[in-house]
């Protein structure tokens, strides 16, 4: 249960997502961390000219995904209750955390992930010695095997879609944008969704601050999702109280393709609480906010993390988002899980005799 603490306790609290142990679940003798939480906050100068936007970097987590708040508390949570296997399933970046927390941990850690998931993070997965098992089939497939998997064997079931660790971890998200806003709460805080962990646990985050008195505003929520695989924006755009989940979705955006969402109901109680909205992208929009991030920011996310660039974007160019409000759109991964995608949008290097006139043909071609 959240304890009540003052913000001036902040002050001799150590950097990162354990400053806030007070609002958190777990007895601090029993806690696995790598040093996450507390990402830079930065200003999208060249993005957005003329508009006031900004970039929670929370792909720069240990294990290169925002996942990384939702497993220290998972793992941290498995530690106090004496469990030594875990379980969880994923399209990779939730595994390649968990596992990585549960290295750490010295636990037992039994992955399942779809068959398509990306080279990278199946490397990444099993770099940290987890039992990796890798399913034909769609997310949901994946899902259900686990579950009679994990009720099968005892494992101590660690999944993002349904743990309620999971949002306990993500609601720092908005303590963390609040406190490097000096309490001065942005207008809007954008999210890639797939599962919801992210978009439902700032949701959670932000109504504790307003509880506490530490802001005095509710920022609005928008779920951004690729067109191919929009349950729950569709649902909200729609004007429906349920969600009707996608079959068999393809989409670039690997990390959010999550047809039939668990959490749904939940997102969509956040962004209208919040008097949010949800939007969809299409993979040009995403891969071009890719594009830009890079070339115009520096900031090099997986293609799924530009949803929420693109989806901004798209907000204010319908007149959703109004550009004198401040927008932080969060940037959920490293350009790193997306190498493939990433190999498509880029030229190669020229290839030069070692003297200058080589070179200087080479470049003539540039000019």
């Amino acid at each position: 249960m959240q304890q009540q603490f003052r913000k001036d306790e902040l002050q001799d609290s150590p950097i990162g997502l354990w400053r806030y142990a007070k609002a958190l679940p777990v007895e601090k003798k029993f806690v696995i961390s790598l040093g996450e939480g507390f990402t830079p906050l930065l200003t999208a100068r060249r993005l957005l000219e003329n508009g006031d936007m900004m970039l929670k970097l929370d792909y720069v987590n240990p294990s290169g995904s925002f996942k990384d708040r939702g497993s220290t508390i998972s793992i941290s949570k498995a530690n106090e209750l004496g469990k030594r296997e875990v379980a969880i399933d994923s399209t990779g970046n939730a595994a390649a955390s968990l596992s990585a927390y549960a290295a750490k941990a010295s636990m037992k850690c039994f992955v399942f992930i779809p068959s398509y998931t990306e080279a990278e993070k199946v490397i990444q997965i099993s770099s940290t010695g987890a039992t990796v098992i890798s399913v034909k089939g769609n997310r949901q497939d994946v899902h259900d095997l686990i579950e009679e998997a994990y009720r099968k064997f005892g494992w101590y079931y660690c999944g993002f879609m349904v743990s309620p660790y999971a949002i306990e971890g993500t609601k720092t998200i908005a303590y963390e944008i609040c406190e490097q806003l000096h309490w001065n709460p942005p207008d809007w805080i954008v999210f890639p969704v797939g599962t919801g962990s992210g978009i439902v646990g700032c949701h959670k985050g932000l109504r504790e601050l307003m509880k506490m008195g530490w802001i005095t505003r509710m920022p609005r929520l928008a779920c951004i999702q690729p067109k191919s695989c929009a349950p729950i924006s569709q649902a909200f755009l729609n004007g429906q109280s349920k969600i009707v989940p996608v079959e068999r979705p393809e989409t670039v955006a690997e990390g959010l393709a999550v047809g039939n969402p668990p959490k749904g109901d939940l997102v969509l109680d956040a962004i209208r609480k919040s008097s949010g909205v949800g939007e969809t992208v299409d993979d040009d929009e995403i891969l071009k906010a890719a594009r830009d991030l890079a070339t115009k920011e520096g900031q090099f996310v997986e293609v799924s993390a530009a949803a929420s660039v693109a989806g901004a974007i798209k907000l204010l160019d319908k007149g959703v988002i109004n550009r004198k409000e401040k927008i932080v759109c969060e940037l959920t991964g490293t350009g790193l899980k997306s190498i493939k995608e990433y190999g498509k949008m880029v030229s190669g290097p020229h290839l030069v005799d070692p003297n200058i006139e080589s070179l200087e043909r080479a470049l003539a071609g540039r000019r």
